[in-house]
């Protein structure tokens, strides 16, 4: 089988007359385009106005923490005054966050109320009773079980009540 290729050097189309391959100039990331400022613009906008909640949220719960603190200075106080303390330090963070027109006048029940209303605390009727008599009767007895289930709810109440702000 003979082969009909024949090689023309003269050929134009020869390996070795080939040039360089053109090589574009790479992309510069700087300066940026004109959309790319507006982009970032925004971004640090949002970025500045998310840190600005944050601050301000941060700053507006400081009652609660200085009151955990509390809480947890009260936790080592002597029994007897234990639950006053504690009540007392519910009022106090409720007068901080609602305001004395809200609160001031509440008492035993409308309290108790006012408080499962405004957070996920629920208070059963013996311990309305209990701290009822520790406030108003000098013969009740300490009940450690009340008094720790007290503490759990001023806890629950610093932690997790919400309203509308004084």
């Amino acid at each position: 089988m003979e082969s009909n290729i024949t090689l023309d050097l003269n050929n134009t189309g020869s390996l070795d007359l080939m040039h360089d391959i053109l090589v574009l100039p790479l992309l510069s990331f700087w300066p940026l385009a004109t959309g790319w400022y507006l982009v970032l613009a925004l971004l640090l906008a949002f970025v500045l106005h998310k840190g600005l909640q944050m601050y301000r949220a941060y700053q507006r719960n400081l009652y609660r923490r200085e009151a955990l603190a509390e809480l947890t200075g009260i936790d080592k106080s002597a029994k007897d005054e234990k639950a006053a303390l504690l009540l007392a330090l519910m009022k106090r963070v409720a007068l901080q966050h609602f305001g004395r027109d809200k609160v001031a006048a509440l008492s035993h029940d409308a309290w108790w109320d006012f408080m499962e209303s405004h957070s996920k605390v629920k208070v059963d009727d013996t311990l309305r009773t209990y701290t009822q008599a520790l406030l108003y009767d000098a013969d009740i007895k300490y009940d450690s079980k009340n008094i720790q289930k007290l503490e759990r709810i001023t806890a629950a109440w610093i932690k997790t009540h919400q309203g509308e702000e004084a």
